[in-house]
This record gives C-alpha cells, sequence and structure tokens, in this order.
C-alpha cells in the first residue's frame, strides 16, 4: 500500500483514507435529550442538561473497517427561534440522527417538520429515528419503528442517556451508515432496537 501526502491510503484502484471527518447532525425538539445523548455518549455519564441555545459542538474519534473517524457532532437547538438556521447547520452533513421524545407526543408530531428540513438541505444522507427517554414508563409511545420505514429513514432506536441504553449502539450505526454511504453511495438499514 502506498500513502500519498494527504494522509490517503492506495490498494490499487481503491483509495480509502487513514482518518476522515465526518459530519453528524442531530436535530429534534427542544427538551428531547438531544445534548444529554451526545454528553452520555462522549463521557459515559448522565448529565441532567438545559436546553441548548443555538448549537453545540463535539468530536469522537471512532473507528470504523480499519479507518480512524472524527464525528464531528452538530447538536442543534430545537426551539422554533433558531429554525432559521437549520438550512446551513445541515450543510456538509454525512448523517443525522433524528430525535423525539417518547414520553412527549408533540416532539412526535413534530417529525415531518425536522425530516423536511434535513432532507431539503442534504443530500440523501442516513437518517435514524431515535426515541429518547426509553427509561421512562409512558403510556403514550408512539410507533417509532413504523415512522421509520414509512419516511425511508435508515433505522430505529429507543435509547436512555440515564440508564446508557442503545447510546453507543446508536452513535455506532450512524458512524457505519455515514462510512457506508461515502465509500458505496449505498448506506444500508440497521433494524429496528427497544430496550
Amino acid at each position: 500500500m502506498e500513502q500519498d501526502p494527504v494522509g490517503w491510503v492506495s490498494s490499487g484502484d481503491v483509495s480509502l483514507p487513514r482518518k476522515a471527518v465526518l459530519k453528524l447532525i442531530v436535530v429534534g425538539e427542544g427538551g428531547v435529550g438531544k445534548t444529554t445523548l451526545i454528553h452520555r455518549y462522549l463521557t459515559g455519564n448522565y448529565l441532567d442538561q438545559r436546553m441548548t441555545v443555538g448549537s453545540g459542538f463535539a468530536t469522537r474519534d471512532i473507528e470504523v473497517e480499519g479507518v480512524v473517524i472524527t464525528l464531528a457532532i452538530w447538536d442543534f437547538a430545537g426551539e422554533q427561534r433558531f429554525r432559521f438556521l437549520m438550512p446551513h447547520y445541515c450543510r456538509g452533513a454525512l448523517g443525522c440522527i433524528l430525535a423525539f421524545d417518547l414520553t412527549r407526543l408533540t416532539t412526535f408530531y413534530h417529525l415531518d417538520e425536522w425530516l423536511k428540513i434535513v432532507r431539503e438541505n442534504t443530500e440523501n444522507i442516513p437518517i435514524i429515528l431515535v426515541g429518547t427517554k426509553a427509561d421512562v414508563p409512558s403510556t403514550q409511545r408512539q410507533d417509532g419503528q413504523q415512522y421509520a420505514e414509512l419516511n425511508g429513514l435508515a433505522g430505529y432506536l429507543e435509547t436512555s442517556s440515564k440508564d446508557g441504553i442503545n447510546v453507543i449502539e446508536t452513535f455506532n450505526n450512524i458512524a457505519n451508515l455515514m462510512w457506508s454511504r461515502l465509500t458505496t453511495s449505498e448506506p444500508v438499514s440497521i433494524g429496528a432496537s427497544t430496550p
């Protein structure tokens, strides 16, 4: 294998980066637990978080198929007053976590609006639907799996930042889908996972 000056490894007809930076956006209504989910993923700890003002940014290196990938994770505030920023925020994204709160039906009902914004401002990126707060009992749960299938999303997971349920799996799955799209232009779907 040969390496060129920008860090790409060449093997025959295929060139792959030794390290890639992939932009991941995390979107959904305010208060659904996006920032807490990201914090749990980055630190392994639960943090009862206040709402994000504007946006937040963090990175984490992971390995996918022998390549070190830096996930550049963009956390966007869910309040209406920040929506005008969304088209700019979506630029260059290679994947999306679309989150709703399993215990608040209104956050599920607003998924169409978030999905429309993401799809209008990205180029056919993989999107995973995530139901947050799976640790909280609720009789009003909506069928996230059905929503994901009807809307052509790459998968559905239910998570709990408090208990750590499906947090790492969520980010590993989206990273694999993003890498798949980048290297093959055809992302694969993941199965549903509930606690």
